[in-house]
């Protein structure tokens, strides 16, 4: 393997990366998925193998310091021509789980590549097995196998799974677009699980949580606006103990680094300002419930929220970025609070555009809202980007950076 080729700085502007987080059978978050490509001039494109060798560290600068450290891994997909021409991309062993293709791998000249880095300790993943009858010798040097579920009859699966295990690999569920699938792949014998269920409600976890004041969550996503009073802000947190005792314990973290403790909302209000204790004040409502909640759900609602905000600024006055926030946080809601989104909205006193963005992604709010989801997935080549597409690829790489420095500041 090549040694690692240093990034230049700045990330590659033309550069579109995303990550999906890898769950294993704890919910514990160990590892993301990067789908990339790069825009040249208006066609969404595979990085050439030289390219690639340029890209390698901004790819892996999606995953942080904090979240290396405990040993999450990247998992990076390697195209054919990357291993023909340059062999595995330049990573260090413990930040990279380096996906291939089926079909790649059965070329004797990647097989042999893949033997050889195997017994190197590198990492690999085998993906796009064409089906049962597939060559069980080409599991020896994976670490991890995966399935992409919708592909497969399920009665397929039992002895595949039990093929990947016995060769010593670990089964992994792709595309798991819920709680209930989820659940299905487990009794399976999948070990690892990603796709868009981390973000749905768990309708499987027993009772909802519970909701507490949604007059109070509706109020406040009403007064995310810069000229909203300041006195009925204060007395919407303060009429809510446990909400106020949240917010405080945020504003008092190592994130906002006051000089001195913040010991009323008042004070509060003084040191952030309308906005910002509006703001704040919302995520500690949505976020800092009774119950905890996963932290990478959280991660997600605040890049989501921030994301979301950052286009609206890009691309002019079509909404105020408060509200473009508001409307990022709240699509998370459902997750949050393990209930249907529209049985949520029904409660809420949210405005129309708010309402109709949450539960129909409709108007400029929503557009903007399926938008940032397509992004987070990966889907690049979606039409609704038009020729935007860089402002989200932007918006999404300083949204997650933002949503990490407030999410670890106020552990």
């Amino acid at each position: 393997m090549q040694q690692p080729v240093h990034s230049r700085g700045a990330p590659d502007a033309r550069l579109l990366v995303s990550r999906q987080p890898v769950l294993d059978g704890r919910d514990s978050v160990i590892g993301y998925r990067l789908p990339y490509a790069v825009l040249e001039h208006t066609l969404v494109v595979v990085p050439g193998p030289d390219e690639m060798l340029e890209l390698v560290d901004d790819l892996l600068a999606v995953i942080g310091h904090d979240e290396q450290s405990i040993g999450t891994m990247a998992h990076l997909p390697v195209s054919r021509a990357m291993l023909l021409e340059h062999g595995l991309p330049p990573v260090r062993r413990d930040r990279a789980l380096l996906r291939i293709r089926y079909d790649d791998a059965t070329l004797p000249e990647v097989r042999a590549l893949l033997a050889a880095e195997a017994i190197r300790g590198c990492a690999l993943e085998l993906d796009g097995l064409p089906g049962p009858s597939f060559d069980p010798s080409l599991l020896d040097p994976f670490t991890a196998v995966e399935l992409d579920l919708p592909d497969w009859a399920p009665a397929a699966v039992p002895a595949v799974v039990a093929q990947i295990r016995a060769h010593g690999a670990i089964p992994l569920a792709a595309s798991v677009h819920d709680h209930g699938e989820r659940e299905q792949a487990r009794a399976l014998g999948f070990e690892w699980f990603t796709g868009p269920f981390f973000a749905t409600p768990n309708l499987l976890a027993g009772r909802p949580l519970p909701v507490g004041d949604l007059r109070t969550l509706g109020e406040l996503a009403a007064l995310q606006r810069a000229e909203a009073p300041l006195e009925q802000l204060i007395t919407v947190i303060e009429r809510d103990l446990g909400l106020g005792v949240r917010l405080l314990r945020y504003i008092n973290s190592a994130y906002f680094g006051l000089a001195g403790r913040v010991r009323s909302i008042a004070h509060a209000a003084a040191m952030l300002g309308s906005r910002g204790l509006a703001r704040w004040a919302l995520v500690a409502a949505v976020l800092g419930g009774s119950e905890p909640i996963h932290r990478e759900l959280a991660l997600l609602a605040l890049t989501r929220a921030r994301t979301c905000e950052l286009v609206g600024v890009e691309l002019g006055d079509l909404l105020a970025g408060d509200e473009l926030f508001t409307v990022g946080l709240l699509s998370t809601l459902d997750a949050v609070m393990r209930l249907p989104i529209g049985e949520l909205v029904g409660e809420l006193p949210l405005s129309d555009q708010v309402a109709n963005a949450l539960t129909a992604y409709d108007g400029p709010a929503g557009e903007i809202l399926s938008s940032v989801i397509c992004y987070e997935r990966g889907d690049f080549r979606d039409p609704t980007f038009g020729r935007d597409l860089m402002i989200y690829a932007s918006a999404y790489r300083a949204g997650l950076a933002w949503a990490r420095e407030a999410l670890g500041g106020t552990d």
